[in-house]
């Protein structure tokens, strides 16, 4: 269960200090001693499709990934064997039929690229196949072989980003900064660091330097207004958001975020126009199918279960008319967690599943296997023994088995991170604290880790932690179903524990 931490360690080691272990496939890589400055070459026929494809990796660093997505599929279209266009679409779609064919066309042109670019597309297809192992060691070799090469730094680190390895992003992402100084996307990820550390005056002075070097760009607004709002800046994240739009009204991330921000602010009613509009603006199936289920979760925010329900199983109806399979289970587990009554929950959990089983060669493999990973938590935590002394439900037993076994199979960091949470639930619900505090702590940036964290420090008397952690969750502000279920009630509890001493 810690390869996929031992690998991070290795890509700490060898990518930043240029030690390089190149895999067998790729024995022909220079050293990266003699690639210090050279940028990671693009191997295609066709002048024009290579146009096409930097013109789609400068639109997904500025987060116009619908446009990214257009530019790369001319560029497949001016070339049928461009391996690693193939590659950046399986990355960027949420197609799944069209994931499918990208994955298996690069593949099955890969050998005509470069061994750099090879590395790339292992490290892209293997993430797509759950192979988190394999993609790992590709990307560690790939940083070492190109260390001058800014937008692979950049690529790294936010890949590493998103699965929440803040310190080696970080340290990425400074390095590409220090190849190009106004390599704009660099200081919105750098921005993005900052911000889940807490330091909010250091992420909004990276933003903007992000506005400054783009300032007709939507994103670099964007992304001002969300640390705005992770700051408690309401007003003033809304009237960045509207900037962003005013600069590009298409710019649907910015729209959907009108909604994230009036939601948390308590306005639901304001926040579901700010959705619809989100949805209709959506330009592919898979976004739309995400905000129909972001206006779904304003109602349970409202503690409105019926209409909760009611809206997740029309999102569920339409993820299913789109073909988004996924977010049609998703629906139905998002459900099973609000449901007061654990049997319907665990109805609720058997529909995900099935659903989730029957499409199981439609989608993605590492998408399959993460939300069945988030399925089987649920189930843990909705079989919870009702006292410390009760024995351990067997539903409870069987799922957390499940789990143990997809994670020790070398998955992702997200099925590591989904075990270590539905395990310390277990524990804590045995009083077994200690243990329950290990497993929890690599799951802490889930908040209904995060609360079972604070009082199982406060159980062992950790007082420093439990501080620091309880500060942490009366803070948060990312929106989600863990949120939702856990921050508002927490903050209830901790202010009237306050007023009374």
């Amino acid at each position: 269960m810690k390869s996929i931490r031992r690998l991070f360690a290795r890509l700490l080691l060898s990518a930043l200090t240029g030690i390089l272990s190149v895999p067998a496939a790729s024995q022909t890589l220079a050293p990266a001693s003699e690639n210090r400055g050279q940028k990671m070459p693009v191997t295609t026929a066709s002048p024009s499709a290579a146009q096409h494809f930097e013109a789609g990796m400068v639109n997904f660093e500025n987060h116009r990934w619908n446009l990214a997505l257009q530019d790369w599929r001319e560029a497949v279209k001016l070339d049928p064997n461009f391996a690693l266009a193939y590659a950046w679409i399986c990355f960027d779609t949420s197609d799944p039929a069209e994931e499918t064919i990208a994955r298996n066309k690069a593949r099955a042109t890969m050998n005509s690229a470069s061994a750099g670019e090879q590395l790339m597309i292992r490290w892209i297809i293997d993430v797509h196949e759950n192979n988190y192992v394999e993609a790992i060691a590709a990307m560690n070799d790939l940083a070492a072989v190109y260390p001058g090469d800014k937008r692979v730094n950049f690529l790294v680190g936010y890949w590493l980003y998103r699965q929440d390895q803040y310190d080696l992003s970080r340290k990425f992402t400074q390095r590409a900064l220090a190849l190009d100084p106004a390599y704009a996307t660099a200081y919105n990820q750098l921005g993005y660091l900052y911000s889940r550390s807490g330091d909010y005056d250091r992420a909004l002075e990276a933003l903007g330097k992000y506005v400054q070097l783009l300032p007709r760009e939507p994103n670099p607004h964007d992304s001002y207004a969300e640390v705005l709002r992770l700051s408690g800046r309401y007003n003033e994240a809304l009237e960045e958001y509207r900037t962003a739009l005013r600069i590009d009204p298409t710019f649907y991330i910015s729209q959907k975020e009108l909604g994230e921000t009036y939601s948390l602010m308590g306005d639901e009613e304001r926040a579901r126009v700010e959705y619809v509009k989100a949805v209709h603006d959506a330009p592919y199936s898979g976004v739309k199918a995400e905000y129909l289920q972001k206006l779904a979760l304003t109602w349970v925010r409202e503690k409105k279960f019926v209409q909760a329900d009611k809206a997740y199983r029309d999102a569920a109806d339409q993820a299913k008319a789109m073909q988004q399979w996924v977010w049609q289970a998703r629906a139905y587990r998002l459900m099973a967690m609000y449901q007061p009554d654990s049997a319907i929950a665990n109805q609720e959990l058997d529909q995900a599943g099935q659903l989730l089983q029957s499409h199981k060669d439609d989608v993605d493999k590492v998408d399959f296997d993460e939300e069945r990973a988030r399925i089987l938590r649920v189930r843990v935590e909705r079989n919870l023994p009702a006292s410390p002394k009760a024995p351990v439900s067997p539903a409870a037993q069987s799922a957390l088995g499940e789990l143990e076994k997809l994670t020790a199979s070398g998955a992702s960091v997200n099925i590591e991170r989904t075990y270590h949470g539905a395990s310390g639930a277990q524990l804590k619900a045995q009083q077994n604290y200690n243990l329950a505090i290990a497993h929890l702590e690599e799951d802490s940036i889930n908040p209904l880790s995060m609360k079972l964290l604070v009082i199982a420090y406060r159980k062992t008397h950790a007082v420093a932690q439990a501080a620091n952690m309880a500060r942490t969750l009366m803070l948060w502000k990312i929106p989600s179903m863990e949120e939702v279920l856990t921050v508002q009630a927490f903050r209830a509890q901790e202010t009237a524990v306050t007023a009374k001493k």
